[in-house]
């Protein structure tokens, strides 16, 4: 008689539960496997020693020792940006202090009359000086209302801060250019979502734009009394195929993670979208996450320390 082959365990259900938040996961892997100290026989413990708190270790960017990084760390300096990504890769330079001030300004400028490089250049530099003029305008309404006014301590502070003019500030615009040229932003719908993603994948590869534009107050108040220096960086990035593991329930499943819903092109390098959607980058990774921090400091140097050299023409232009 024929022995039966053993059939295999059905699957087990996908838990619907969700995962454990990342500080819950992290003291379940702590207290998992370590060994447990127990009292011998004839033995004490030692009495239990009070734990004092320890400040989180600053990160390694704050140890670089640059020129304009202890000008940034002891100056205003303004993102005029949103956008959490920009900021964490600044922070990551050891400038967790940045004065965030997204531009009010209505982004419509014509992509069909510019084409994508000036219009994300454009785009940048009318953030960042619209930023700049209010800035501006506030502080000099601060100064002139502080004359024979008392104010708390809090309030003070705030005073003094707004009555400061900025000493330098950052915007960017980032933008996805598709093998036929047409821009890309942010999806407006789960659907169109999908679709943008879809097309990406379809054609393979696209380009992500960044520009970054830096304005600096000029010492000697020659006109228009600021220095403005802009540049676009440009990445290629290469989606995987649909045979390649990236049928159209990924792309879906990933579109309901709602993780590119703030992002040009609709997926973020830095997450799973870099992980399920992309097979290679041609470029900097930064620059694909919405900020080429590199070209931005090279910026920041040349509207602060150089705003009398003339420009490259790489690097966009002084006003």
């Amino acid at each position: 008689m024929d022995e039966k082959k053993q059939q295999p365990p059905p699957p087990e259900p996908t838990p619907s539960d969700p995962p454990p938040d990342y500080e819950t996961a992290a003291l379940e892997h702590n207290t998992q496997g370590l060994p447990i100290r127990t009292k011998q026989p004839g033995h004490s413990l030692p009495p239990p020693q009070p734990q004092q708190a320890r400040r989180p270790p600053p990160p390694p960017g704050a140890l670089l020792d640059l020129p304009i990084l202890k000008y940034m760390r002891t100056h205003r300096v303004i993102l005029a940006s949103a956008s959490p990504r920009r900021r964490t890769l600044l922070a990551q330079l050891g400038l967790p202090n940045l004065e965030i001030r997204p531009s009010t300004k209505p982004e419509d400028l014509s992509k069909v009359e510019l084409g994508p490089y000036e219009y994300v250049s454009a785009t940048a530099t009318q953030k960042a000086l619209d930023v700049y003029a209010a800035l501006i305008s506030e502080a000099a309404t601060a100064q002139s209302s502080s004359a024979g006014s008392e104010h708390a301590a809090e309030q003070e502070d705030e005073r003094r801060r707004r009555s400061k003019d900025p000493d330098l500030v950052i915007a960017a615009d980032t933008v996805i250019v598709t093998r036929e040229g047409q821009i890309l932003e942010k999806p407006v719908s789960e659907a169109s979502h999908a679709r943008m993603l879809r097309h990406l994948r379809d054609t393979r590869a696209h380009r992500v734009l960044t520009a970054v534009c830096c304005v600096a107050p000029r010492p000697d108040a020659r006109h228009p009394g600021y220095s403005a220096a802009t540049h676009v960086e440009e990445t290629r990035v290469l989606f995987a195929r649909e045979l390649d593991g990236l049928p159209d329930d990924v792309i879906d499943a990933y579109v309901r993670t709602r993780e590119g819903v703030d992002k040009a092109g609709g997926y973020g390098v830095q997450g799973l979208g870099g992980a399920l959607l992309i097979e290679k980058v041609d470029g900097a990774v930064d620059n694909v996450v919405g900020l080429p921090v590199r070209k931005c400091l090279q910026l920041c140097e040349k509207v602060v320390f150089r705003q009398n050299e003339e420009s490259d023409g790489e690097e966009g232009e002084e006003e």
